[in-house]
């Protein structure tokens, strides 16, 4: 299954959005969203990773249940629960949405679309970036097959025993 997600500002993410606590504060501070990122992430409920050094993009992403054979430019794992059998792709934009506002849930309508069903329980995702950031333009020449941005292998796993992130993946301040 591929999903396609546009992209502003250089982050997309996997949410349980049963699960995923949005709202932060209405004036936030971009280390507050941070913080908070890798909080959802540690107790099962986000995956986020920042997709190029740039900025946003059209990301065409593949969801799979072993890697293909195409090298990896960079790879993680990372768990997260599935409660309500589905998990939803969505971007920075729509994330700070809803950290902004406390009305304001994930998915956001215009990518309620976005979304990969599973049976709920515990996955491992393996989020493989297929390009390189410092050169990604020349990865969107041609909209084909060929341009999956990144893979997410999905495989289930028996307990949630993972080292706690610290930080957004791929993100450098």
């Amino acid at each position: 299954m591929k999903l396609k997600i546009i992209d502003d500002d250089g982050f997309i993410a996997l949410v349980n959005s049963a699960r995923y606590q949005s709202f932060i504060d209405e004036d936030w501070q971009f280390d507050q969203l941070m913080a908070h990122f890798v909080d959802q992430t540690n107790v099962g409920n986000l995956i986020v990773w920042q997709t190029s050094g740039d900025g946003g993009g059209n990301w065409l992403v593949s969801f799979q249940e072993k890697p293909s054979n195409k090298n990896s430019f960079r790879q993680f794992e990372q768990l997260i629960n599935v409660t309500t059998g589905e998990l939803f792709l969505t971007n920075y934009s729509d994330l700070t949405m809803a950290a902004q506002f406390s009305d304001v849930s994930i998915p956001a309508a215009h990518n309620a679309d976005l979304k990969i069903d599973l049976k709920n329980g515990l996955y491992n995702l393996t989020v493989r970036q297929l390009f390189d950031p410092d050169n990604y333009l020349n990865h969107f020449d041609r909209e084909t097959e060929e341009n999956t941005s990144f893979e997410v292998v999905i495989t289930p796993a028996t307990e949630f025993a993972q080292q706690q992130v610290n930080g957004v993946y791929w993100y450098n301040l």
